[in-house]
């Protein structure tokens, strides 16, 4: 009864953590559960946007799946339970989400009351194999039939799983929005202690100023103890790893917090991790399996956004005629150009720019003998995001002939 009262508690557990998460799943094709698909090697394929069909006779069951997107994006996973019992008597189907090398990286599990769950989306690297398996637990009295639904967003800015360590971080471009979630701390089906650590790998483009900022929805919890999300910002120093910050953060608390602000040098690289809070609880784990650390962050998406200012500034002069000015500056470092703003009275120009790494600038025609102030500011491109510089103002008076 022990066991019994404990398998439940995790199970309803589980559900109100991942059914929280509403997702869109595009319409497709049907497919239907092939035979013998009951490990890796033997796992059916599922196109991305199709639904599966399938069943799973017997206790100790096992179906494997796998999925593949040609390009980085989101695989979303939904199960429905197509045939629920009345009475939670009759066993639990547990959920396992794997990357390309195999390695766990999210679960769940329910009992064969409920109708069904969301998982943890797949963060996907294009090209790469994901896999799913279902397994039936002790318990399980008869026959159950399920249907798996799928989608896929397109995108750049998931993070990449496996992300689980520095060797495998998600590279994370500054000025960019990264979506990731964290699949729990749990106990996978040989018994082996699971934990989904999202890392990211951040270099400074430049010498300049960085903020990071960890970013989620902010809700009421569900569970008595939420457990948090815990985020570290840390980089390598001479002695090993140094934490320049580092928070635990409620789902019920500030939705948008900055993590880090500072100067960094060209080159400069730290590492931002992500996991859910483990508050010390186990659940399941008198079993072959089970969510360690029940949360209400497991499964929901967050993001982390940054800005990145440029240290470069430059050294302006002027040269004018009655007709026109000309800005100039000497060649600067880790700079592609330089965006250029002229006024005569209260308003700024549309921007101009001059894509040299030095400035020169002529603006014509203008009227003569009349003060403008100009403003430029240096920028930098750089893996597709283009950074900026604050403004240098410099004025300047056209010639009367």
């Amino acid at each position: 009864m022990k066991k019994l009262l404990s398998l439940l508690i995790a199970a309803i557990l589980t559900v109100s953590i991942f059914t929280t998460m509403p997702v869109s799943f595009a319409a497709g094709g049907s497919q239907t559960e092939a035979d013998d698909n009951d490990d890796f090697s033997s796992a059916q394929l599922i196109t991305l946007g199709n639904s599966l069909t399938g069943s799973m006779p017997s206790a100790l069951d096992s179906d494997y799946f796998k999925f593949i997107s040609k390009v980085d994006g989101k695989i979303n996973i939904s199960i429905d339970n197509l045939t629920p019992n009345e009475t939670p008597q009759h066993g639990r189907w547990t959920f396992f989400v794997y990357d390309s090398a195999k390695k766990l990286v999210a679960m769940s599990e329910i009992d064969l009351v409920e109708k069904g769950v969301t998982l943890p989306f797949i963060g996907a690297q294009g090209g790469k194999y994901y896999y799913l398996s279902i397994w039936a637990g002790p318990g399980y009295a008869s026959s159950h039939s399920y249907r798996i639904r799928t989608s896929f967003t397109k995108g750049k800015f998931y993070e990449k799983e496996s992300n689980n360590s520095e060797a495998s971080a998600t590279k994370y471009i500054l000025s960019k929005k990264y979506t990731g979630t964290v699949g729990g701390d749990f106990v996978d089906g040989d018994g082996n202690p699971c934990m989904d650590i999202d890392y990211f790998n951040i270099k400074a483009p430049a010498k300049g100023r960085m903020t990071i900022n960890f970013n989620h929805k902010k809700k009421a919890p569900v569970l008595y103890n939420d457990g948090g999300w815990y985020v570290n910002l840390y980089k390598h120093n001479s002695s090993g790893n140094l934490s320049v910050s580092n928070a635990t953060l409620r789902i019920n608390g500030d939705a948008d917090t900055k993590v880090y602000r500072a100067s960094v040098d060209k080159n400069a690289e730290f590492w931002f991790t992500v996991q859910s809070g483990f508050d010390g609880n186990l659940y399941g784990d008198a079993y072959y399996y089970g969510l360690r650390s029940p949360s209400d962050v497991v499964g929901e998406p967050y993001n982390i956004t940054s800005t990145f200012v440029l240290a470069a500034k430059p050294k302006v002069s002027t040269k004018a005629t009655k007709n026109s000015i000309t800005l100039t500056s000497k060649k600067l470092s880790d700079v592609t150009g330089y965006e250029i703003q002229f006024k005569s009275g209260k308003k700024f120009s549309k921007s101009q720019f001059c894509n040299k790494s030095a400035l020169k600038y002529t603006k014509k025609p203008l009227k003569k003998n009349t003060r403008y102030t100009f403003r430029v500011r240096a920028y930098l491109k750089k893996d597709g995001a283009k950074y900026y510089g604050n403004w240098v103002a410099v004025t300047a008076k056209t010639k009367t002939k």
